[in-house]
């Protein structure tokens, strides 16, 4: 507690924090966790600042590392320049910011060690006047506010001399200040998912990296952990699921490969930014349809999966994740002389084509495809029918999600069930249950439409009967609604026809084994706004899956399925 008891100090309570640059290229401070930032207090307090050896504490679900000489934090798994870490005490904000800003740890002592004399003594008013212009007034124990005076690279600049004058809100510890601290996240990791950016540098409608929308994604997934599977987590039977970057896009572009500097020499100068935009994201696909540059991004990404894994491993050692077994472990398994052959010659075909796929250093459960063009590749390829019986060697589980709207993406379904099924996929739910609320009124509409449809053809069915058979050839009563009533495309025995399933037949539908003989399209739904015109949404929705808390929840509700805990 910060409270004041006249004449009595009580030392105020840190909190630590850390700085990143926002697109408008300004700093804004993050708090670490109620977990995170105890511990960085604790490793502080027992020589965080001394001695010769740095002082490494683990951060951020051990994303992050803090060397808190340095006062420096570090990602793990990715490339980013480090960013400044606080421990703080004081803050200031002015009128037209939206959050408080924590004073540099030197000028918040000079701060302390004032408030604890204005306190021991009850002498108020007291002023300070710092070095780069600033002037701050204790005006009570209840107000406090800074002048600024001159810019400086220190503080932040006013646009006009007007708001210069306005004196700046300081505050004192937490208390009092609106800030949502994170609460942290569960110590346990239950499954480890690896996100694999499609074409382009960008992978939202904001045009963020692939590092901030899996973030995003990340806290999505932990929100929704805490609100659908609470129960589970109060049972302790489950922890959270990480989510890691792979990031392909900067290899093939950098320097080793040259194929932008060899792009750039034949494109033509008009229309620059619409060819800018296609050189770095367009012609990705034909990247990957050339043998060279397929084998490159085929190369990274297999290799940054294997790197990401084994410092996931590093750094989660109690981790129960399946490894994926060696061709020397075959014997070892029991498996018979033959099979091992047979998957021998298997392997020794694969090096004989142009592509040679890297194998990963463990065994993936489960493989995630949103808005992916997987259908589209196979049939350009020549692929009309994909084997009911084949699987993933090495993942039993396989989802191909997309957004109705969405131009790059492609079903499978329709590859594997019967010639002639027009099956529709699997509607995602929403997040917060049932359907939207436009598609539950369109669904009720069709059903009227319908219903009204099968009432004038029952009108005209029984009318055109009356006028043209005999009296004494009509049909018995109870038959009239049976038979003629009926539109002979509506009947029972029809609606199998042109491709229509009914429910009775949805059982004898082979879905094939890709996914463990379940379905595997699912597709989203689309938003109220995005259904009043699909084409000016086309391209947001292949976006919109990383901000998608509808994906996320599909995709916890799948990996925990298998541990037994439901929704």
């Amino acid at each position: 507690m910060n409270g004041v008891i006249e004449g009595v100090y009580e030392p105020v309570q840190h909190h630590w924090f850390h700085c990143e640059q926002q697109v408008d290229c300004k700093d804004s401070w993050f708090p670490f966790s109620r977990e995170d930032s105890p511990r960085l207090e604790e490793a502080h307090k027992h020589g965080g600042t001394r001695g010769e050896d740095e002082m490494v504490v683990a951060t951020e679900g051990r994303r992050f590392d803090v060397r808190l000489k340095e006062r420096r934090r570090y990602a793990v798994y990715w490339e980013q320049p480090p960013s400044e870490v606080r421990r703080c005490s004081w803050f200031h904000k002015g009128d037209k910011d939206i959050s408080y800003t924590p004073y540099p740890e030197h000028t918040s002592l000079v701060l302390e060690e004032a408030y604890m004399i204005s306190v021991t003594l009850n002498d108020w008013t007291r002023k300070l006047e710092f070095p780069t212009g600033e002037t701050v007034v204790l005006h009570s124990p209840k107000l406090m506010t800074q002048q600024q005076t001159i810019p400086s690279k220190y503080w932040i600049s006013f646009p006009s001399a007007s708001e210069q004058s306005r004196p700046r809100t300081v505050k004192r510890g937490m208390e009092g200040i609106s800030i949502e601290i994170p609460e942290g996240e569960p110590y346990q990791v239950d499954h480890l998912v690896f996100m694999v950016h499609g074409v382009g540098p960008a992978c939202d409608i904001q045009l963020r990296g692939v590092v901030q929308c899996v973030n995003d994604f990340r806290d999505a997934s932990l929100s929704l952990l805490s609100s659908h599977f609470k129960q589970g987590q109060d049972g302790a039977h489950m922890g959270r699921v990480e989510f890691l970057p792979v990031n392909w896009h900067r290899v093939l572009h950098g320097d080793a490969t040259g194929v932008d500097e060899d792009i750039q020499r034949i494109t033509l100068p008009s229309i620059s930014r619409l060819r800018q935009f296609s050189n770095g994201t367009v012609l990705d696909l034909f990247y990957y349809n050339s043998p060279t540059y397929c084998q490159t991004i085929i190369d990274t990404v297999a290799s940054e999966i294997n790197r990401l894994h084994h410092v996931f491993l590093q750094r989660h050692p109690q981790f129960t994740g399946a490894a994926l077994c060696s061709e020397t472990d075959l014997k070892d398994l029991g498996m018979p002389l033959g099979p091992r052959k047979k998957i021998m010659c298997l392997l020794k075909r694969w090096r004989e084509v142009s592509i040679v796929y890297p194998q990963l250093a463990f065994q993936p459960q489960a493989f995630f495809a949103l808005g992916s063009p997987i259908g589209m590749f196979l049939s350009v390829r020549g692929l009309k029918r994909i084997d009911p019986k084949y699987s993933l060697p090495t993942c039993k589980s396989f989802y191909n999600i997309f957004h109705p709207f969405d131009p790059v993406a492609f079903r499978i379904e329709p590859m594997v069930v019967s010639p002639g099924v027009d099956l529709p996929p699997m509607l995602i739910p929403h997040h917060k249950g049932r359907k939207r609320m436009h598609l539950e009124l369109k669904d009720s509409l069709m059903r009227v439409s319908s219903d009204l449809l099968l009432s004038v053809s029952t009108l005209r069915g029984v009318w055109q009967t009356l006028t043209t058979l005999p009296v004494n050839t009509l049909p018995p009563v109870a038959s009239v609604g049976t038979t003629a009533a009926l539109p002979p495309q509506e009947s029972e025995g029809s609606r199998a026809q042109n491709g229509t399933v009914s429910p009775t037949e949805m059982k004898n539908i082979s879905f094939g084994m890709l996914n463990g003989g379940r379905r595997f399209d699912y597709v989203l739904q689309e938003k109220p706004l995005e259904s009043f015109n699909e084409y000016l949404f086309a391209i947001q929705s292949h976006l919109c899956y990383w901000d998608s808390e509808d994906t996320v929840l599909l995709l916890l509700r799948e990996i925990y399925e298998g541990k037994g805990i439901l929704l």
